[in-house]
């Protein structure tokens, strides 16, 4: 034992062997952990300018104290006598003392210290009425009374039968309902049918499915655990131990499939990217379309109807302009102006009257109506209604190439007129 060293310096190390102080020159560079003491910078801590910032706050005046303001409750009885004192003179505290009720002043006459208030009623006046009105009492009703009941308004008493007044008859004798059972009595055998088939092994003829269990656990069960009906093993004696039991663990074994392959050994198809990783759930929001969207405006406007009247700077293509056939390999009136589409307008009978006559045809009114009969009945033909026995067969060949041709060569006569041609032979086209 050193020379000195007590118990006590031993248990208060810091504060007889306290640690030497830090010098002056390097304490400003050091973190300052005291309560309440100002922290500087280094570089400022010399300066004595700063020593006027060192107290903060008010200064506190001289006789009045944080916990005298704080505890307030007199400590000592000296001082609970003086605080009464000092109370009693203030009109709440003779009125009201404390533990007291406030005593008004009021004398009640003596009647009303033992009587109630209100006029008594003679008990051989009321009686129970009241009583009897709020919970009469139960009489006992009559067996034919109570059966006047139950056959007009089916008032039956709790727990009784419903007996309808059937005449229930077998085949030995008259049935009684009310010793009646429906259904069949239960044979010996067929007892715990219900349990047997919730809980099988209640049952003596089931055959118990094999457990199958790890190897090594039963081998261990074997050596450690003692078994039912058989005394206790200890270690003696044959194991009945096949020849090739080896004692331990073996030093490595196959891999084993467990929680570590289940989190992360996974198939590439599942390695996979899901197929709505990027996609929102919300329609109207997702940031991908389908394979089979196609964007922007299409190139002919199938999906709007051709205006009647096209205008020169519309160029939208409506599915009526002509295809690449018919660039390579242009119809016969192209070159003056006429499509194919003019050759199917309807025209008025007047119309191709005057186009008629302004190309030198003389062209009655007779002659007219007998085309225009031609072609309509030659229109009429190539419809349902040509299978009306009223059309004869053997006009077909006479009215049907005539009409066709003459109807051909008024709509060409009538274009060739718009594009400024007069008085054109139309006789190389009949």
């Amino acid at each position: 034992e050193d020379a000195g060293q007590t118990a006590e310096k031993t248990m208060k190390p810091d504060v007889f062997d306290q640690a030497p102080p830090t010098p002056p020159h390097i304490q400003k560079y050091r973190k300052e952990f005291t309560p309440g003491a100002i922290c500087r910078h280094p570089g400022v801590a010399d300066d004595r300018d700063y020593e006027r910032l060192g107290t903060y706050g008010r200064v506190e005046p001289v006789g009045v104290k944080v916990h005298e303001v704080l505890n307030n409750a007199p400590t000592s009885y000296l001082m609970h006598t003086l605080e009464e004192k000092k109370e009693s003179i203030y009109l709440s505290h003779k009125r009201e003392p404390l533990g007291k009720p406030y005593v008004r002043g009021h004398q009640l006459p003596p009647e009303l210290r033992n009587e109630g208030f209100g006029r008594p009623t003679p008990q051989d006046i009321s009686g129970d009425q009241s009583k009897e009105l709020l919970h009469p009492r139960e009489r006992i009703m009559p067996e034919e009374e109570h059966r006047m009941y139950v056959k007009s308004h089916a008032n039956y008493d709790p727990g009784e039968q419903r007996h309808r007044g059937y005449t229930w008859k077998a085949k030995d004798s008259p049935i009684d309902p009310a010793m009646y059972r429906f259904g069949a009595a239960v044979g010996e055998g067929e007892l715990l049918g219900v349990a047997k088939a919730m809980n099988p092994s209640l049952d003596d003829k089931y055959k118990r499915p094999a457990v199958v269990v790890d190897k090594t656990l039963e081998d261990f069960r074997d050596l450690s655990v003692e078994s039912l009906g058989k005394v206790k093993s200890l270690g003696h004696g044959d194991r009945n131990l096949t020849p090739a039991h080896v004692f331990g663990l073996a030093s490595q074994r196959d891999p084993e499939w467990g929680v570590r392959e289940c989190i992360g050994n996974y198939t590439p198809e599942e390695q996979q990217p899901d197929k709505d990783l990027g996609r929102s759930v919300r329609p109207g929001w997702r940031n991908t379309a389908p394979p089979s969207r196609t964007f922007g405006v299409p190139s002919i406007r199938s999906d709007i109807s051709a205006p009647g009247q096209k205008s020169v700077a519309d160029h939208q293509n409506y599915g009526n302009e002509a295809d690449a056939f018919a660039l390579l390999y242009p119809p016969r009136f192209t070159d003056g102006g006429v499509s194919q589409a003019d050759f199917l307008e309807a025209q008025s009978k007047d119309e191709l009257a005057d186009i008629f006559r302004s190309a030198g045809f003389d062209l009655t009114d007779e002659h007219l109506e007998d085309a225009f009969a031609r072609v309509a009945l030659s229109a009429l033909m190539n419809t349902p209604a040509a299978c009306d026995p009223a059309f004869g067969p053997a006009c077909y060949p006479a009215l049907l190439p005539t009409s066709s041709r003459l109807y051909l060569a008024v709509c060409r006569q009538r274009l060739w007129m718009r594009r400024g041609w007069s008085r054109c032979n139309p006789s190389g086209w009949l």
